[in-house]
C-alpha cells in the first residue's frame, strides 16, 4: 500500500536481516530483459570527470520537474532531501523532491505497473534479494559511470550481488546487516589477562574449559543452538554453504560437507550445554547485559540492551566477527541489505543516478545513520567519516562479519522450518548427523512440491 504527500507517514521499524521478498534468482544469474528501452549511459548522459557525478537534467536541476522519490521511511525520506539540498546547495540550489512512501517489498512489483504508466519514482528503495526481479522486468536500470565510484567504497560482497549477467550493477547498497561475536573485555582481562576476542573455536573451548560451571549456569559463550540462522556460521565455516549455485531448488542438503559439519557442531554441545528449547534471544542476551558471559553471538538489534547492561554493570564490551574453526574457513552468516535503484521508466536518468549514489556518499550515510540506526554497507575505513558513527565502537565488528556474509536469493520459508529441524535434530542428539542431513533433503523436497 501506498501513500502520498510531501511530509506524511511514520517512521518504520528496523526490519529482520532477512526481509521477505518476491525473488528467487541468485545474484549471479541477474539478467538484463524487458521493460523500457534504456539510454546509453556512455553517450546519453553527461558525465563530469572532475566532479565524479552525472550532470543532472536542466528541468530538475531548476525545480520545474521535483525528482521522485520511493521510500518506505518517511523519517529517512526527509534526512535523505535535506542532507541532499545541503551537500548540492552551490551547484544545484533549485533542485526539488517529492517522495511517495512504498513497502520495500512491493517497490519492485509496483514500479512494474507505475513505471510503465508514467507515475512511477525515478529511483526506489527495496531489499538485495529483489534486484534479480527487478532486473528480469525491466524496472531497474543499471548505474554506468557510478559503478567504479561504488566499487571503491564497498566491498565486492556488497556490489556483487547487485550485478547482472551483463556486469553491470543495478542498484546502490545502502546498509547491511549481519550477527556477529560480541564479547565482554572486562570479563575477558580478568579471566585470560587480555581483552582480545577468541578467534576460533578452539580458542573458547580452551577458555570452556577453565569458566563452565553448568550448575551455576555459568557459560562461556551462549547463542541460540536451535536455529540455522546462528548454526550456518558454523557449518560454512566448516564447508557446507546453503544454495552453492543459487538455485532454489538445490538448497544444498545433499552436499556430504553438511554432515561432517554438523558433527562438528554437535560438538560445541560440551561447551554450552543446554537443549535448544531453552536458549531463546531473550534469555542469552540477558546474561550477557548482566555481565555474567564473555561471548554471544547475536546481532546489532541488541546493541542498546548490551549498553545499558554495560554501564549498570560496569563492563566493557566488543564487537568482531564469529569464530571460525581452527581447520576451517572464515565464519558466514545470513545477512541483509536495502538497496536504492534507479527506475528504469524515469525520464531524468542522471538526476536519479545522482540521488541513488548519494545515499553511498559520506552524507548519505550520515544521514541514514542519524535516522535509522542503521549501517551504511561502506568499506570500514569510511565508516570513521560519519559523524556519530565513527564514535560507535561496536559497528566494525558487524561490517567486518558483513562483508563475509552469504547474501543469499531470496530464501523460501520451508528452508528455514527444514533447516530448523536439523539443526535441532543434532543439537539435541535426536539423530546423527548424516541422518539429520538426509531428512533435510527429504524435507525440504516435499515442502517445495506442496
Amino acid at each position: 500500500m501506498r501513500s502520498k504527500g510531501a511530509f506524511a507517514g511514520s517512521s518504520m521499524n528496523r526490519r529482520h536481516l532477512l526481509a521477505a521478498g518476491g525473488g528467487v534468482a541468485a545474484a549471479g544469474a541477474l539478467a538484463a530483459c524487458g521493460g523500457p528501452e534504456e539510454e546509453e549511459t556512455s553517450g546519453g548522459l553527461e558525465w563530469d570527470a572532475d566532479a565524479q557525478q552525472y550532470v543532472i537534467e536542466e528541468e530538475i536541476a531548476s525545480g520545474e520537474v521535483p525528482l521522485k522519490l520511493w521510500f518506505e521511511n518517511e523519517d529517512l525520506a526527509k534526512a535523505q532531501i535535506a542532507a541532499f539540498k545541503e551537500a548540492f546547495k552551490d551547484v544545484y540550489p533549485d533542485i526539488a523532491f517529492e517522495y511517495e512512501l512504498v513497502a520495500q517489498n512491493d517497490a519492485v512489483a509496483e514500479m512494474s505497473l507505475a513505471g510503465e504508466a508514467g507515475n512511477g519514482g525515478d529511483v526506489f528503495m527495496t531489499f538485495y534479494d529483489q534486484v534479480a526481479r527487478a532486473i528480469e522486468e525491466g524496472t531497474a536500470a543499471p548505474l554506468g559511470e557510478y559503478e567504479s565510484v561504488l566499487k571503491s567504497r564497498m566491498s565486492d560482497t556488497f556490489t556483487g550481488v547487485v550485478t547482472g549477467e551483463d556486469g553491470q550493477m543495478y542498484a546502490v547498497p545502502v546498509t547491511t546487516e549481519s550477527i556477529a561475536l560480541m564479547y565482554n573485555k572486562t570479563l575477558l582481562a580478568a579471566e585470560t589477562g587480555s581483552d582480545q576476542p577468541a578467534a576460533t573455536w578452539e580458542d573458547i573451548k580452551t577458555l570452556a574449559g577453565a569458566y563452565n560451571d553448568p550448575s551455576a549456569n555459568k557459560w562461556t559463550i551462549r547463542w541460540v543452538p536451535g536455529e540455522i540462522y546462528y548454526s550456518y556460521s558454523v557449518l560454512s565455516s566448516m564447508g557446507w554453504q546453503a544454495y552453492p549455485g543459487g538455485d532454489v531448488a538445490e538448497p544444498g542438503f545433499d552436499d556430504p560437507a553438511l554432515a561432517e559439519a554438523l558433527e562438528y557442531y554437535k560438538g560445541l554441545r560440551e561447551i554450552w550445554n543446554v537443549p535448544s528449547a531453552d536458549a531463546t534471544p531473550e534469555t542469552v542476551e540477558a546474561e550477557f547485559a548482566a555481565g555474567n558471559t564473555p561471548y554471544i553471538i547475536t546481532g546489532p538489534w541488541a546493541f542498546s540492551a548490551f549498553d545499558a547492561g554495560a554501564a549498570e554493570n560496569g563492563f566493557e564490551y566488543g564487537v568482531t566477527t564469529i569464530p571460525a574453526a581452527a581447520s576451517g574457513d572464515p565464519a558466514s552468516s545470513f545477512a541483509g541489505m536495502h538497496v536504492i535503484a534507479v527506475s528504469a521508466y524515469t525520464k531524468y536518468p542522471a538526476a536519479a543516478r545522482v540521488f541513488a549514489n548519494f545515499m553511498a556518499s559520506d552524507a548519505g550515510a550520515a544521514a541514514l545513520y542519524a535516522t535509522t540506526g542503521q549501517i551504511p554497507a561502506l568499506n570500514t575505513d569510511l565508516l570513521a567519516n560519519i559523524a556519530g558513527l565513527a564514535e560507535d565502537p561496536h559497528v566494525a565488528g558487524v561490517v567486518a562479519q558483513s562483508s563475509q556474509a552469504d547474501l543469499f536469493p531470496q530464501l523460501p520459508e520451508y528452508f528455514w522450518s527444514t533447516a530448523n529441524e536439523m539443526t535441532v535434530a543434532v543439537w539435541d542428539d535426536l539423530s546423527s548427523s548424516a541422518d539429520a542431513a538426509a531428512a533435510a533433503v527429504a524435507g525440504y523436497d516435499e515442502l517445495a512440491g506442496l
